[in-house]
């Protein structure tokens, strides 16, 4: 099966009912291979930041995209899960190398800010995460647009304050 050749049920977008225990369990399979992949990431930055055995730049980011690739073109079935997983697993641990760079300015800044916003983003993805796997009616699972379009408006609010200076909008 290709990857671009399937069908979309939108009625299913619409149906509030129940979710089943087999869509549980590929959320399941789905967070914990994304739960995964952060940690891996995370592996390959601490390579370039603090090993420096790999250097991220153009290398890095053309392996990533490889990777991508070839689990876009790798078929999906019980045989191939584990290759699958091998190869997301690189794709994660490059993207974390190609983030070297950037942590390394970030860290010539303020160090705390990478903490912070790996631990952030760990908390978001396990509310996220554990929202997604005891929800028992799917309702509940559509308040992620209403929740990320309200943190949409505060990010640019707050942007837009950063050229404007107002103390309101700061408070």
């Amino acid at each position: 099966m290709n990857v671009f050749d399937r069908t979309i049920n939108i009625d299913a977008l619409f149906r509030f009912s129940q979710i089943s225990h087999s869509t549980q369990v590929h959320l399941k399979n789905v967070y914990s291979s994304l739960a995964v992949c952060m940690f891996v990431a995370a592996a390959g930055s601490y390579v370039h930041v603090v090993t420096r055995l790999l250097q991220g730049g153009v290398l890095s980011v053309l392996g990533s995209l490889a990777m991508m690739f070839w689990l876009a073109m790798t078929p999906h079935n019980p045989e191939t899960e584990k290759k699958r997983l091998g190869i997301l697993a690189a794709f994660a641990f490059l993207t974390g190398v190609g983030l070297g760079p950037t942590l390394d300015f970030v860290i010539a800044v303020n160090p705390s800010i990478i903490l912070t916003a790996f631990l952030g983003t760990s908390v978001i993805f396990v509310c996220f995460t554990l929202s997604a796997l005891y929800a028992k009616r799917r309702s509940y699972l559509f308040l992620g647009g209403t929740l990320m379009s309200g943190l949409s408006i505060l990010f640019l609010m707050s942007l837009m304050n950063l050229f404007f200076g107002s103390v309101m909008l700061f408070k």
